[in-house]
């Protein structure tokens, strides 16, 4: 009993160090743009104790997906990937620039475009955006957006064509919005994104 006892508290000391050393890093380009395009998508940032961590959750299908992310961000995590249920999850540990995205992607609890989202979209950005929101539907591709308004929808397709080239429309869902790629773009489209999707994910651009 008494070395169990002493394994945890090491374990306990362990991660506790891991947390505080992580919290020291500086983000890489490459972990903001998974980071930027994943709050586009299905990511969220949570609340703690010492700021915000920054959360990926998703279905047990997308194992393979989460363990790609994680491998990119395991610098900013003290723990590996979980399961509950039919999710499969991790959190990071909490870091400034995670503030700094919150006050950028919210307005209360409400996901938002940020005013300098043309700043921030990269062709990784786009691809995370992708693979979390993203699906083939016929010739072209569709990104599930609904979670932003329509002037948001707006805004992304006019920066994406500003600044990329790629041409989108906004396609109605009920009383929702959500982006298309054009039939014309969807060749620039595929080239810009494919080199990061991961091999789990292919299927939507049927790479």
């Amino acid at each position: 009993m008494k070395g169990n006892t002493e394994g945890k508290k090491a374990c306990l000391l362990m991660n506790t160090k891991r947390a505080q050393s992580a919290r020291l890093l500086s983000i890489t380009p490459r972990q903001r743009g998974i980071l930027i395009g994943s709050l586009l998508g299905d990511g969220h940032l949570a609340k703690t104790t010492r700021g915000y961590a920054f959360r990926v959750n998703h279905g047990l299908v997308q194992k393979e997906y989460v363990d790609w992310k994680y491998q990119e961000l395991s610098s900013l995590t003290n723990s590996v990937p979980n399961t509950y249920k039919s999710t499969y999850y991790f959190r990071t540990v909490s870091h400034q620039y995670f503030d700094e995205l919150r006050n950028l992607f919210y307005r209360g609890e409400k996901k938002i475009i940020p005013e300098n989202i043309g700043h921030l979209l990269t062709p990784l950005a786009i691809a995370v955006w992708f693979m979390d929101d993203g699906t083939k539907e016929g010739k072209q591709a569709r990104i599930n957006s609904q979670s932003f308004t329509r002037e948001e929808n707006q805004k992304l397709s006019h920066l994406l064509e500003a600044t990329l080239g790629i041409k989108s429309t906004i396609n109605r869902d009920k009383h929702l919005f959500r982006l298309r790629i054009s039939n014309q773009s969807m060749s620039l489209f595929r080239n810009m994104v494919a080199p990061y999707i991961v091999p789990s994910m292919r299927y939507k651009l049927s790479l």
